[in-house]
Order: structure tokens, then sequence, then C-alpha cells
């Protein structure tokens, strides 16, 4: 068995060193490892570089430790899949016919650890969960392949205690709102600032229909409340039950444009996203990430992709059986 676990800031985060293809079979391992996902905060990396080259049926197994694989394609994206699997690629590959075959943003790259704090004026980093869906992801296992000398490094926030470190009348107001969504919304508000990322046909966004999350989750399993719903694919926050006209959506889903009570949670991301909440992940070949969407944010970052290459394969979980959503 690989050395003890250690926490990436506080509680949140934990690393288990020295793994190899041999630990993930092991039930006593992935037992463990799932005891310390809910631990700390639905963070949880393996490293070992005996894991650079694991195959994906064996990288599939492993993530099912932590919940159901989410075996549908995600519209739009088959070519960036790796073939014959729901393992989505992302980085900057591509064919022989110089076409992408990896879904990639054009983020930057973070200049200093202050960057990692959300800035409302920029709207960087792009601090979000993982779904766009009316039943969406619980969470995501992340696979490094190739990783640049430096940048690609990925962020991630613990939701849960920075919304029990919020004032209470925050906190209630939070509580009472539902965040609205949409593939539509997002594909659409990416493509803006992201040329050629691809958008929904008009008979993808039927079959992909506008849904409601809840602001703040209670964590079925941890009992835990913590901020969620709060992505790329948001449009609106609005009071739970309240109207919304067919014209409003289409501005939001059509133009990608947000509605005005979007300025709560921007205002809100850089509280969330200080240091005392977030941690900056460095990749290296063979490392596997772990994250729970019901606790956590997460934000990518760039790198020069004119000199180097990045390829990792995600995985998105679902719950293995349906579990109450109950906003806290």
């Amino acid at each position: 068995m690989p050395a003890q676990a250690q926490t990436l800031n506080g509680d949140f985060g934990a690393l288990i060193d020295g793994v190899s293809p041999a630990d993930l079979k092991d039930s006593r391992f992935r037992d463990e490892a799932y005891r310390l996902w809910g631990a700390h905060g639905g963070l949880l990396v393996v490293r070992g570089d005996a894991l650079a080259d694991i195959q994906p049926d064996a990288l599939l197994d492993w993530a099912e430790t932590f919940g159901a694989v989410e075996r549908k394609t995600s519209v739009g994206r088959e070519r960036m899949m790796v073939e014959g699997t729901p393992i989505l690629r992302i980085g900057n590959a591509r064919d022989a016919q110089n076409r992408a075959t990896a879904q990639q943003s054009d983020v930057p790259q973070l200049r200093s650890d202050a960057d990692m704090r959300y800035d409302t004026k920029t709207h960087r980093p792009v601090w979000h969960t993982d779904f766009t869906s009316a039943t969406p992801s619980i969470g995501s296992v992340m696979h490094c392949r190739h990783a640049p000398p430096s940048g690609g490094e990925t962020l991630f926030a613990d939701t849960r205690t920075a919304y029990a470190r919020m004032d209470a009348e925050t906190r209630e107001k939070l509580a009472g709102l539902e965040a609205v969504c949409s593939q539509a919304h997002h594909d659409k508000k990416i493509s803006l600032y992201t040329p050629g990322y691809p958008v929904l046909t008009p008979e993808q966004r039927a079959a992909n229909p506008t849904y409601r999350l809840p602001v703040v989750l209670t964590h079925p399993e941890t009992g835990i409340p913590a901020l969620y719903a709060l992505n790329s694919s948001t449009s609106a926050l609005v009071p739970k039950g309240a109207p919304i006209t067919q014209e409003q959506m289409d501005l939001w889903d059509l133009e990608g444009v947000e509605d005005a009570s979007m300025a709560l949670y921007r205002n809100l991301l850089p509280f969330v996203t200080g240091p005392e909440f977030t941690v900056k992940w460095s990749w290296r070949p063979g490392d596997i990430v772990t994250w729970d969407n019901r606790c956590t944010m997460h934000a990518a970052t760039g790198f020069d992709d004119r000199k180097h290459y990045r390829e990792m394969w995600r995985i998105s979980l679902q719950q293995r059986q349906a579990a109450a959503s109950v906003a806290a």
C-alpha cells in the first residue's frame, strides 16, 4: 500500500503518492480512497509514475470507485473523445488533418498565485462546477497523459467551507435561489471568447432544455451544505419557483447573455476563491485527480500551446443511485 495521504490546504484535498496500477485494483485501497475523498472536501489526488500510460479500461474501472461513469458522449464533441470510450480528451491534440481532437479553452496562464482569486473585472479565472444537464455530473476524474513544463495547472475551491464562513444573511439569501442552466447558454457563452467552440443546433437545443438547480446543496452523503450550480451554463439566479419567459431563455441561450442577477454570483467569487479555500494542482504525467462537483469548484489555467503539448483525459461521474438534492 502507498504511504499515508498528505493534505493539500488545511483539511481540503488529499494526495496519495507512490501509487501503482495494482493499487487502483485493490479493494482496500479503493475503500480508503473513497473515504479520503469525502473526508477532505471532495478533492483527491493519486500520483505515481507508473500511472502515466494507464489504459482507458483501467482508468474507467478506477473511476467507478467514486460513482457511475457517464457513458453518454457530449453533444458536438464526438471527435474529442478517446476512441470507443466515454473519456473526453482535453488539451491541444490535433489529428492528421489538423483538426482539434481535444477540448481546449482559451484561458490565460497564471502570472502568480494571486491570480487564482476571481477578478470581477476580467471574469478570470473561469471558476465553475461541471454540468450541462438536468441530472448533472456529481464529479469528475481527470488523468494527466502529457503535461507542459509550466502552466496548465488546475485550481480547486472548497465551496462547503466558503459557504460556512459567509454571514447568516448571505447564506439564507443564497439558499432561497435556483440557478437557471442550459448547455446552449454554456456553449454560446464560451464560443464568444473561444473561436470555433461548437454551439448547439436548434434540434440539439430542443433535446437539451433549460433546467434549474439549487444554489446551495446539502451533500447527500456528508450532510454538509455547499455552494453549487454555478458555472458557465448558469444564465440567471432566480427565487425558487419564479417564472421565466421564453424571450428571456432565448436571449440567454442564443446570445450567451447573462441576466443581471448573476452579479450576485460574480461578487461572491473573490471570497470563495481566496487562498484559505483553494488548491493549485500542478500536473505530472500519471496524476489522477477526482473532484466532487457537489462541494467544489475548479478552474483551468493556460499554457504556451504553440510550444508545448498537453493531453488530459476526463471522465464524468453520475450517482450510482438517485439521491435527493436538498437545498440548505
